[in-house]
Order: C-alpha cells, then sequence, then structure tokens
C-alpha cells in the first residue's frame, strides 16, 4: 500500500520517493521514475510499422543509456489527452517520415517494474516513407526498413537494441514471432 509520496528529480525523466507498506507489515521506501509528470505526461507509446511488402520499419538513433547508435522501434510520449492511436501515427510521422493506412493499439505494459510510466504497443501497417521527418533536438533517428528475419536477428544481439520487451510484445500479436 502506498502511504506517502515525495518528489525527487525532474527532468526528461521524474524521480519521486514512494512509501509503501509491504504485504508482511514492513515499510520501505522505492525510487519510481516515469517522464515528465509535472507536464501531465503518464505514458508513451511504441509502433511496429509494417510496409505493405511486410518490411519492418526502424530507426537507428544514438540513446545517452548504452552510449551508442542502436535499432528502435519509433515511439515516444503520449501527450495529455492525446488518444494512444493519434500519439502513434504523429510518433511514427515524426521520427520516420513514413506514414500508415491503419494502427492498432493492442496492449500496454509499464516501462519497468519501479515505473509508473505506462508504455502502450500499436501495429501501423501500410507503412509508407511519404510524410515528413520532424525530429526534436535531441533526435538522430535515421529510418532503417528491416525485413523480419533481420529485425530478429537485431533482437537477439545483445546490446543493438532498445525497446525489445515492445518490440517481442508487438511482434507476437502480429503474428510474427
Amino acid at each position: 500500500m502506498l502511504l506517502d509520496e515525495k518528489p525527487g528529480f525532474e527532468g526528461f525523466l521524474t524521480v519521486r520517493l514512494r512509501r509503501y507498506r509491504l504485504p508482511d507489515g514492513r515499510e520501505v521506501d522505492w525510487d519510481v521514475f516515469g517522464p515528465k509528470l509535472s507536464a501531465g505526461i503518464t505514458a508513451g507509446i511504441t509502433v511496429l510499422p509494417l510496409t505493405p511488402e511486410g518490411r519492418i520499419v526502424t530507426v537507428r538513433m544514438f540513446r545517452a543509456g548504452p552510449d551508442q547508435i542502436v535499432t528502435n522501434l519509433p515511439g515516444g510520449l503520449i501527450d495529455p489527452g492525446e488518444d494512444p492511436d493519434a500519439a502513434g501515427r504523429r510518433e511514427l510521422e515524426e521520427e520516420t517520415g513514413y506514414t500508415c493506412e491503419s494502427i492498432e493499439v493492442v496492449g500496454w505494459h509499464w516501462s519497468s517494474a519501479s515505473s509508473v510510466y505506462r508504455k502502450y504497443v500499436a501495429i501501423a501497417r501500410g507503412c509508407r516513407p511519404d510524410g515528413v521527418q520532424h525530429l526534436d533536438e535531441t533526435e538522430d533517428c535515421v529510418p532503417v526498413e528491416l525485413t523480419v528475419e533481420e529485425f530478429r536477428r537485431e533482437l537477439r544481439t545483445p546490446g543493438a537494441m532498445t525497446g525489445t520487451d515492445a518490440a517481442y510484445l508487438t511482434l507476437d500479436h502480429a503474428g510474427l514471432l
């Protein structure tokens, strides 16, 4: 049971200190994180974009945690009041320059065990490079189309990809595992 919450650090990620009573009666403190909660952001979206030919649109980009360029599925934060499917369409075009014929939100999961941040996952079909890429100042996304087998190889290569939880979940829902 949550007993108390105190603010901690707030940057791109927010860290809060929460005090809980565990089922055995002990009280413990946990750091929990999410996006900028003060801005009303509580969720994000990750999209598995499929071209009409069945290729997967990925992005290659630098990530500060691993300190290297990694492969990732497009996605980002869901603005307050924005539907996850609309955010998925927006993030797909912003990060890749691709648009889609259809998008379906197929589920969500917690970003991590110590997170208050939901990550929705969606499958976008009929993706084509006919939009306009519009990157944030910290993004350097390079769109790359991969076959399903190439994508699965990236998933199996340690350190090559981030967001693997969302990737596996969307592949499963798309019947591509």
